[in-house]
């Protein structure tokens, strides 16, 4: 990571080249094409990612759990700022009057999959032994954009996703299965990868780590595609029990071994692979030559293990539920999991045979997950920030240029496909420091305007006079401030600082004064919201 960059380097661009280059292959999927690949990531800018703040996080007591929940607009308002990127008002409103049962069922309904940002996520590779060298720098410069473009559609369904929890769930278990496009080459792989992600979301978390763990994208990541008899790489095994599955202190070097040795003669070329390898056709006996067939001892367990019976005596282990629900706890309720909660969350993962449907309703439906002491008591990921702003003011669909989107992520430290490293983005405090904090609130400022952070203008503006006009009543200064605090804020504000909003909305002209048809209206407004997501409070969720 980019530990010690300084903001002024950083703002001119002087990070460590190196850090872009980490994750690439040294013979993949060639030793030609990898030698290749990494000269063209040498000149492209390297990702900030935040650095590991020391600090000793502070546990939350909830008050005492009760039966049913007290549901309201403000538990509503907590609810979906924790599922969505970023709820509208009318989401707030509409759900605050609806039950949260309904609520709950919505946002885990089943999505239909999106159209794929081109027809190229089933190209198959290329034969790169019969290529030039100006053919292979070509198509080299080719998967990269379309590894970007792959990015930016992403980052637009979750700017422009319905009132559904997929697309945060998605990301979730992007970050808990990590895997970045340098170090895995194709675009193709790594859409894959995304619509298995969307897919499996709330299905079946056995399933879902199966088709993750012989998916191309991960194969190649952790090295499983060189894994072979006699030639054992720990690589993947090592992170499947530390990382995917049971967590650290709960196996040993020689599980790791054994699990390797389980999980040789899987084969990938980047696109497809031989998971199936009953039925794979294409990969000749590969199976039979690279897969070790002898016993292996794994977690106390004795027999001829590939790599499927690994995955399924793993999930005979309890501590693998706990694992999973603290993972899942901390992306959505806190960074201090609740000890009795989780294991009640793990209790229902076990008992449903590891489908995550039924710990996601149990979490949200409970009076745990909307206790007022959970209520902004996270910091806001830097694409709650970026694509949250482009759902609540509806400008997902403007036209802005991909290079702009994904320079701000850059300089946010949370680029979808780009993760440090398997272990994922660190979170939490770290998002915020002396580089990220000015940058999140120069974006959400500059949005507002509708202007270019590095430079210029767009071709368009937020109409915050039609946003203002969603809210419960736009002639009403004061229940516009109300309302944008609801919509911006995760707590109630006190009247210190509503009187403050006040005054950055009417700029010393009285309550009774304001209009929203008067003709300085919508430039009061565009006041008043950057005010407001200046302040400390936009930060938290």
């Amino acid at each position: 990571m980019t530990n010690n960059v300084t903001r002024r380097d950083f703002l001119i661009n002087q990070r460590k080249k190196a850090d872009s280059l980490k994750n690439v292959k040294s013979d993949w999927p060639t030793k030609r094409v990898a030698k290749l690949y990494r000269q063209f990531l040498e000149d492209k800018p390297a990702p900030y990612y935040t650095p590991l703040k020391e600090y000793t996080p502070v546990p939350i007591t909830p008050s005492k759990r009760h039966m049913t929940v007290d549901w309201h607009e403000d538990a509503a308002a907590h609810l979906l700022r924790r599922t969505l990127f970023a709820p509208t008002f009318s989401e707030i409103t509409s759900t605050g009057v609806d039950t949260m049962e309904n609520t709950v069922s919505t946002l885990l309904a089943t999505q239909n999959q999106p159209d794929p940002p081109g027809d190229w996520v089933t190209e198959p590779p290329p034969q790169f032994d019969t290529l030039t060298e100006e053919e292979i720098m070509e198509l080299i410069e080719t998967y990269y954009y379309r590894h970007f473009q792959l990015i930016g559609w992403w980052m637009k369904r979750m700017a422009t996703q319905p009132m559904s929890i997929v697309e945060n769930l998605s990301l979730f278990w992007h970050d808990h299965f990590a895997t970045s496009f340098d170090g895995v080459f194709f675009p193709q792989a790594m859409y894959q990868q995304n619509s298995v992600f969307r897919e499996h979301c709330l299905g079946n978390f056995r399933e879902l780590l199966r088709r993750i763990s012989f998916g191309p994208a991960m194969m190649i990541w952790l090295n499983t595609n060189s894994n072979r008899v006699n030639h054992p790489n720990e690589n993947f095994s090592r992170e499947l029990l530390e990382l995917f599955t049971i967590g650290v202190d709960n196996y040993t070097q020689t599980d790791v071994e054994e699990a390797a040795r389980s999980f040789t003669g899987y084969v990938t070329n980047g696109v497809n692979t031989n998971y199936n390898y009953n039925q794979a056709t294409g990969y000749g006996s590969y199976w039979q030559q690279r897969h070790d067939f002898a016993q292996k001892t794994f977690l106390g367990q004795t027999g001829n293990f590939d790599g499927d019976d690994i995955i399924d005596i793993i999930l005979q282990q309890d501590q693998t539920a706990l694992f999973i629900c603290e993972k899942i706890y901390k992306w959505f309720v806190y960074e201090v999991p609740d000890e009795t909660f989780v294991n009640e969350m793990a209790t229902i993962f076990r008992n449903s045979n590891y489908e995550i449907l039924p710990v996601m309703e149990y979490m949200l439906s409970s009076d745990h997950f909307y206790n007022e002491n959970y209520r902004g008591c996270m910091i806001r990921n830097p694409l709650t920030v970026t694509q949250g702003i482009f759902r609540q003011f509806d400008i997902a669909d403007e036209n802005m240029p991909l290079r702009y989107l994904i320079d701000l992520q850059y300089f946010m430290g949370m680029i979808p496909n780009m993760p440090p490293d398997v272990n994922g983005w660190i979170g939490y405090r770290s998002w915020l420091n002396s580089i990220t904090l000015p940058m999140r609130k120069l974006f959400a400022s500059s949005m507002t305007e509708g202007s270019n952070l590095f430079g210029g203008n767009f071709d368009f503006q937020p109409d915050v006079i039609a946003f203002a006009q969603t809210l419960s009543n736009p002639n009403d200064a004061e229940a516009i401030v109300r309302d944008f605090a609801k919509l911006f804020f995760p707590l109630p504000i006190s009247e210190a600082l509503e009187t403050q909003l006040l005054d950055a909305l009417l700029d010393g002209a009285a309550v009774y004064d304001w209009d929203i048809s008067n003709a300085g209206a919508a430039h009061r407004l565009r006041n008043l919201i950057k005010y407001m997501i200046r302040k400390p409070e936009f930060q938290l969720i």
